[in-house]
């Protein structure tokens, strides 16, 4: 009898302390996953970081393209002309501008 029931007392105690070891490792895996600092919240910055990464990559893109720009424009006067006559919709002699618009409606 004695027996039986220390069996059942240290069953119970290994069952009481693996649920015990099963709610620590639950608590800790959620504290890492949903804290401010979890796995969660830090593969949101990282993907925040990515896109401003590609939207900066994209920015200089545009920077070097509006920089030979003003390159081509401080050097080239062809080029110059070219962008004048484009803008206030001049033409040379002899050249051919169609314009069009849009019906009123």
């Amino acid at each position: 009898m004695y027996r039986e029931r220390r069996q059942e007392e240290a069953r119970k105690t290994r069952l009481f302390t693996t649920l015990m070891v099963i709610a620590v490792f639950l608590i800790a895996g959620a504290v890492l996953l949903f804290n401010r600092n979890g796995f969660i919240a830090i593969t949101e910055i990282k993907e925040e970081v990515d896109s401003l990464h590609r939207e900066n990559i994209a920015l200089d893109q545009e920077i070097d393209s509006l920089n030979n720009i003003i390159l081509q424009l401080q050097t080239d006067s062809t080029y110059m002309e070219k962008r004048v006559r484009e803008i206030l919709g001049w033409g040379r002699e002899g050249e051919l501008i169609i314009r069009f618009t849009e019906p009123e409606n």
